[in-house]
């Protein structure tokens, strides 16, 4: 059942008020500018498709986390089976030079993020992108579908694994 058109106007604030989240996904799973525009046009898509179901006694953001994860998790599938994965030189954000050491900096940084997800299962992408935004383990847990327990313990688990890549395989090996 879709929305009826008095949900548009709400809808609309809703995605205004949320949007930043929806960009940090669409930058998790979209490895180009064009990717994550296309994937954002999706995500928004699905969610007003589906906003008819939206369960107000509900918290709004999770809901929207939960569809924006699941678009984006089909978009970079479909994206693997077709082979249209590429690093984009688009991307690369040319700096002023009084402040080109900062930014080099701040790209750096995100560069290094960006691989850390890329190395992730989709679930332990969308795991440590919600835990990076600072949610509980109950928000986590009702974004992905899983009980709190489970978010300690993989989370346990994919800061072991993300600290043992860090330290090399020297450590593990005991050189």
């Amino acid at each position: 059942m879709a929305p009826q058109t008095s949900d548009h106007e709400r809808f609309l604030a809703l995605m205004e008020t949320h949007q930043r989240l929806l960009l940090k996904v669409c930058w998790a799973y979209g490895r180009t500018s064009h990717d994550r525009s296309d994937l954002f046009q999706e995500i928004i898509g699905r969610l007003w498709a589906a906003f008819g179901k939206y369960d107000p006694s509900r918290t709004f953001s999770t809901w929207m986390y939960r569809v924006a994860l699941n678009v984006a998790i089909d978009f970079r599938r479909r994206q693997q089976r077709w082979g249209r994965e590429s690093m984009s030189l688009d991307d690369d954000v040319t700096a002023e030079p009084e402040t080109a050491t900062e930014e080099t900096r701040k790209q750096d940084q995100l560069h290094e993020l960006r691989e850390l997800l890329e190395q992730q299962d989709d679930a332990d992408r969308a795991l440590l992108l919600l835990y990076l935004e600072g949610h509980s383990h109950h928000e986590i847990g009702e974004v992905l579908g899983i009980g709190e327990s489970n978010v300690s313990t993989r989370l346990y688990r994919l800061k072991k694994s993300l600290k043992q890549s860090a330290d090399g395989p020297s450590h593990e090996q005991g050189v």
